[in-house]
């Protein structure tokens, strides 16, 4: 049940950068830069959560579970059987990872809207 929502959302997600970086001058400057701000902003949050989940319990637990997951993706590499908490280098690495595959991701979606105004520019000239 989780799995076609992740799949909705990433597509929901896809599209609507591409709507917004069609609207912007240079695509893909702009993509960089908005990579870089939504990987740190994903980066601090996921870190946070996970953190929260490996030190606290109770009622707190739902919520920063939800944060923890906004670096599932990157984290599976990082994955190792654990009995004590993480150490702090593995959160600087998480963020580290969590940065640049946001500005991939999102660099990629600027690349693409970049080829396809060149494109489309050539094809109105002839």
């Amino acid at each position: 049940m989780v799995l076609p929502a992740v799949l909705i959302a990433v597509l929901f997600a896809i599209a609507a950068t591409y709507r917004y970086l069609d609207t912007r001058a240079e695509p893909l400057r702009t993509a960089i830069s908005l990579g870089c701000v939504l990987g740190a902003l994903r980066a601090a949050l996921a870190s946070a959560g996970w953190y929260v989940v490996e030190h606290t319990g109770g009622s707190l637990q739902i919520p920063a579970f939800a944060l923890a997951m906004l670096a599932w993706p990157e984290a599976m590499i990082f994955a190792e059987r654990r009995t004590t908490p993480a150490p702090a280098g593995f959160y600087i690495r998480l963020s580290l990872l969590l940065t640049a595959g946001t500005v991939l991701f999102v660099g990629v979606v600027g690349a693409i809207t970049t080829l396809r105004r060149r494109r489309l520019s050539q094809r109105s000239r002839d």
